[in-house]
C-alpha cells in the first residue's frame, strides 16, 4: 500500500470522455429505492474508445493490478478484505482510500470497506447489459451509500454509466468519517461523487486496461487472474440476475 498521507501529488491532466451516441435517458430510482429514502447523487455517461465488456469484467475482479493507475495521484489505498477468488465475488470487499484534489485531506481515513452487493440491491429500472453493484455500510450495519456502474459493447469500445446513490436515514455516520473527525473535528470532508472523480476515472480505462488485460489474457492460475462475467438479465419490474454468477 503507498503511504497515503502522499496527498501533495498532481493528479495527472486528462480529457473528459464523449459520451454515448446517442445517449441513454438520466437514471431514476425504482418505486422500492425511494420507499427507502435513497437519493441520486450524482450520475454521469461515458464511451470508452478500445475497451470491451469483458475487460470491465475483468476488472473488477482484479482490481489490485490497476488501482493506481485508474486515478493517478487520486488512489492512494487499495487492498483486499477479502479477495474474489476465495470468498466468491458476492462476498468479496475491498479497502480503499482517495484523495480528490492536491493538498486534500484523504477521503476515507485509514480505509474505507466497500462491499460487493447482489443485484436485490439494484436501485433502478432499466440496466446496461452488465453491472456491479458496491456499498458502505456504518458500524450498526446501516446502508451508508452505493455506486453502480453498467456497460455493454459498442461500436469502437462500450458505453458506461455509473451512479451514486445514498440514503438519508442513517443515524450515524459511517466509521471512517467518525475517525476523519475525530483526528480533524473542522475538516470539510468533500466525497468523490461531488467532484470530477468519477471522469478523471473513466479517462484512465482506456490508458491502460487494454494492455493491462492483455497482459494476464494467457495467465493459467484462476486464482492470480481471476475469470468474471457481469452479464445480468431482468427477471421481474424491478428484479434482476446475473446470468452466470
Amino acid at each position: 500500500m503507498p503511504f497515503q498521507e502522499n496527498i501533495h501529488v498532481k493528479t495527472l491532466p486528462y480529457e473528459p470522455l464523449k459520451r454515448p451516441e446517442p445517449s441513454y435517458a438520466p437514471l431514476a430510482l425504482n418505486p422500492t429505492a425511494e420507499e427507502k429514502g435513497w437519493v441520486i447523487q450524482s450520475q454521469a455517461q461515458h464511451f470508452l474508445p478500445g475497451v470491451t465488456a469483458a475487460m470491465l469484467d475483468w476488472f473488477w475482479a482484479n482490481m489490485e493490478k490497476g488501482y493506481y493507475l485508474w486515478a493517478p495521484g487520486s488512489h492512494k489505498r487499495f487492498n483486499w478484505v477479502r479477495e474474489p477468488w476465495k470468498y466468491g465475488f458476492f462476498c468479496s470487499a475491498h479497502k480503499i482510500s482517495e484523495s480528490v484534489g492536491e493538498g486534500a485531506a484523504v477521503f476515507g481515513g485509514s480505509g474505507v470497506e466497500i462491499q460487493r452487493l447482489n443485484l436485490d440491491w439494484f436501485p433502478f429500472s432499466w440496466a446496461l447489459e452488465h453491472v456491479i453493484v458496491e456499498g458502505v455500510f456504518n458500524g450498526v450495519g446501516e446502508f451508508v451509500d452505493m455506486t453502480v456502474h453498467m456497460w455493454q459493447d459498442s461500436s469502437g469500445g462500450c458505453d458506461h454509466i455509473t451512479a451514486a446513490v445514498a440514503s438519508t436515514t442513517l443515524s450515524q455516520p459511517p466509521d471512517f468519517v467518525l475517525e476523519m473527525l475525530e483526528q480533524n473535528p473542522d475538516a470539510h470532508i468533500v466525497p468523490p461523487s461531488a467532484t470530477d472523480h468519477c471522469e478523471y476515472e473513466a479517462s484512465r480505462w482506456p490508458v491502460f486496461l487494454p494492455q493491462l488485460y492483455a497482459l494476464w489474457a494467457d495467465h493459467p492460475d484462476p486464482t492470480q487472474s481471476v475469470p468474471c462475467d457481469l452479464r445480468v438479465e431482468k427477471t421481474g419490474p424491478y428484479a434482476w440476475k446475473y446470468i452466470n454468477l
